[in-house]
């Protein structure tokens, strides 16, 4: 089988509250809390209209996403990533049915600063979060890769959830819980969806840097493009 194995598409007191004003230091970083109150610290990269979160899969970190972050920033976009609870050095324990909160939570904290249109793209379980959160407000876009229903309590969506947004799953072939998953997922999303299985047995953020790894990192590019505003 070929790189890419499947292709389916488918002014008064009440005023709204002024953005956070504070700069961001030099190095992006910052500390934010979860919608829970759980303080995680977080990286924003470049500028721009449109903001992409970027949740990281397990046991990997939001260093993951550094290098596709710098892309990503060098097309316009506002990147931002984050350590989930637990995650040095963000603070709390390790409790993934709780993660969503915490992607909840940079959202609310980009929304503080001003931002109001994302995408959310997830690998592994950041990509159960990203579904879940994507199901519950409105947001442009999500991209979910080698994403499972379900991780350690955390549920994508609830059985009679459907996801409405424009979304992107991605896995490959021989990684067969997250095709099953992908395939799923696809199935209980509404148009404009999509879904690309890559040969081999790659899973999560590999699949971004591995053996097609520039594909996978254009088609990505191309889903922001075509549903950015």
């Amino acid at each position: 089988m070929g790189g890419l194995a499947l292709t389916l598409g488918c002014s008064s007191s009440t005023a709204t509250p002024t953005p956070q004003t504070a700069p961001i230091p030099d190095d992006g970083t910052v500390r934010f809390d979860a919608t829970d109150g759980v303080g995680l610290r977080g990286r924003h990269f470049g500028e721009g209209d449109v903001a992409v979160v970027m949740a990281h899969m397990a046991p990997a970190d939001q260093e993951s996403w550094a290098v596709f972050a710098e892309t990503l920033a060098a097309e316009g976009y506002s990147v931002f990533t984050f350590n989930f609870r637990g995650y040095p050095p963000s603070d709390g324990e390790k409790e993934t049915p709780r993660i969503d909160a915490d992607l909840e939570g940079a959202l609310r904290y980009l929304e503080g600063r001003g931002a109001s249109q994302f995408f959310l793209v997830g690998a592994s379980m950041g990509g159960t979060a990203a579904v879940k959160v994507a199901a519950g407000r409105p947001v442009l876009g999500v991209v979910a890769i080698s994403a499972p229903l379900e991780f350690q309590g955390l549920r994508a969506l609830e059985s009679d959830a459907l996801l409405t947004v424009p979304s992107l799953f991605i896995a490959a072939e021989d990684d067969r819980t997250a095709q099953q998953s992908a395939a799923a997922l696809f199935e209980a999303t509404a148009q404009p969806r999509l879904l690309e299985i890559y040969a081999g047995g790659e899973h999560g953020t590999d699949l971004v840097y591995g053996r097609y790894g520039d594909l996978v990192q254009t088609r990505i590019l191309g889903f922001l493009a075509r549903y950015s505003p």
